[in-house]
């Protein structure tokens, strides 16, 4: 009997000593788990496309200024616009698919439509289409209403008849429809446009908003880069080797201006706002060009005409002022005015754009 109650408080002690040992791996295990979340460095989510409606609780007066701006209008519902009858059913060609010669029909009453781009592409989707988006129409002003007409014109099946072609409208989605793209809430220009998808930012405690956003490589604000991504107009080639001074979107031959080479300058935010328009409608610190230039000449007699001069020979309204502010001066360039394009024959004006751009001199 004495024997038995031994082997009892033996196996007893044997089990409290099992249980203590297990007890001390799980605290370590506990104890190294703590130690290596802590350790570990915490991985922010990707940030995503919320859309201007998420901003409008803090910055909701910025967004109405913004709103009465151009770039807001870039992309418009089609029910902003009165037509001559009802949207019809199209046969179209596929524009991004050359190999792709059999049409489609699409219903643009039913259709997926993103919205009227720069007041004249209807942009839709295609289903069975190579690419995302395209340019399924093309508003032309009639009366006080609008014709819909095919936005590109092919005769794809060589029957000697012009087609309804899908032009693939994804390039231009880039700067005009950009949150199409991103599969933003808000479709056309936005606040996240320029500063980047908002949802750590709109997410993140108050305390924590500064620095959850990135609208440049340096800062949560966008800067001259930011604008150049649409903005960019460097020269480029045609396909005779000649150079041509780009004019579509807006900044043709800044780098060859002063200021775009001043460290004293904030870049394009020295002349220019990216919220509020002036009086005129421009995205202008003043009211005019002329007031603007007068902030740091003023009294310097220039003609702005001359300085910031326009294609002349431009077939669709692509008159933004040149940027090089009589670096580049048109009566210089060596055009013929007989040609849309503007070429750049003067070989001192070469000279400067193979320098800027090395691969324009191959």
């Amino acid at each position: 009997m004495k024997k038995f109650w031994h082997f009892i408080l033996s196996a007893g002690l044997l089990l409290m000593l099992v249980f203590a040992l297990a007890g001390c791996e799980t605290n370590q295990n506990d104890t190294k788990k703590e130690d290596n979340e802590k350790a570990a460095p915490k991985t922010e989510a990707k940030a995503t496309y919320v859309g201007d409606d998420a901003c409008k609780s803090c910055h909701g007066n910025v967004i109405t200024e913004f709103q009465a701006t151009k770039h807001s209008e870039a992309l418009k519902p089609i029910s902003d616009y009165e037509l001559t009858g009802e949207l019809p059913t199209v046969t179209l060609f596929d524009g991004a698919d050359p190999d792709n010669t059999k049409p489609t029909e699409l219903n643009l009453s039913k259709a997926k439509l993103y919205g009227v781009m720069v007041n004249e592409y209807l942009l839709a989707e295609v289903p069975d289409f190579k690419a995302k988006i395209y340019r399924v129409a093309k508003l032309v002003k009639n009366g006080d209403k609008y014709d819909l007409q095919a936005a590109k014109s092919v005769d794809v099946d060589k029957d000697g008849k012009e087609d309804w072609q899908a032009a693939d409208g994804t390039s231009c989605a880039k700067c005009h429809a950009p949150g199409v793209l991103t599969e933003s809430p808000t479709q056309g220009v936005s606040c996240e446009s320029c500063h980047g998808p908002g949802s750590n930012h709109v997410d993140a405690a108050p305390e924590k908003k500064k620095g959850s956003i990135k609208a440049s490589a340096e800062s949560d604000l966008p800067d001259t880069e930011t604008c150049l991504g649409c903005h960019r107009s460097d020269p480029e080639k045609d396909d005779k080797g000649t150079l041509i001074a780009n004019n579509h979107y807006g900044t043709r031959n800044w780098f060859a201006s002063k200021h775009a080479q001043s460290e004293k300058l904030a870049g394009c935010m020295s002349c220019h706002t990216s919220h509020k328009a002036n009086a005129n409608g421009q995205l202008l610190q003043k009211d005019s060009a002329e007031d603007v230039c007068a902030t740091c000449h003023e009294g310097t007699d220039f003609d702005l005409e001359k300085l910031m001069w326009k294609n002349p020979t431009d077939p669709h309204g692509h008159i933004t002022a040149d940027h090089s502010f009589g670096a580049m001066k048109y009566e210089d360039m060596g055009d013929d005015p007989a040609t849309k394009e503007i070429e750049i024959k003067n070989p001192a004006y070469v000279d400067l754009v193979e320098k800027a751009f090395p691969d324009l001199a191959k």
